[in-house]
């Protein structure tokens, strides 16, 4: 998977469109933390996931959707520890500022512009550190704020 691709090609159709922002979906295990199979989460993050996500919380171009088939009392459990952590999801299992168009319904399908998910191929303990490196470059060269 070449994740800064995808983050390329949403970014210059955010620039194109006159967008504002783009969605970017995130897992959380395999993905964010280390699968953890036991009752109690062990919040073990891949290398440059926190870095990440504390860069695109702080970023207006970004806007974060917590994505999992967690339970949703675990999803709140989830949120809380990343808002405690300085990570700020704008949404959980959906995008609610998207609305319906002519040719697209939104209703049963998320709007989202990059995925983050193992399911999608996305390999946490490698691709973290190259989407940190890229989001820092794209800082200092003030193409996103």
């Amino acid at each position: 998977m070449n994740i800064i691709k995808t983050f390329d090609a949403a970014f210059q159709k955010m620039k194109e469109r006159k967008w504002e922002k783009i969605y970017v979906l995130i897992d959380i295990h395999d993905t964010i933390f280390e699968a953890c199979y036991h009752n109690k989460e062990e919040y073990k993050w891949f290398p440059y996931a926190k870095e990440c996500l504390d860069l695109m919380s702080c970023c207006k171009n970004i806007s974060l959707i917590l994505w999992s088939s967690t339970y949703p009392h675990l999803l709140y459990e989830y949120n809380n520890f990343f808002k405690n952590n300085g990570i700020k999801f704008d949404f959980i299992n959906k995008n609610t500022s998207e609305e319906n168009t002519t040719l697209s319904c939104f209703d049963e399908k998320t709007y989202f512009n990059v995925g983050i998910d193992d399911k999608f191929g996305f390999e946490g303990n490698k691709d973290w550190k190259e989407i940190y490196e890229y989001l820092v470059e794209l800082i200092r060269l003030d193409k996103i704020s």
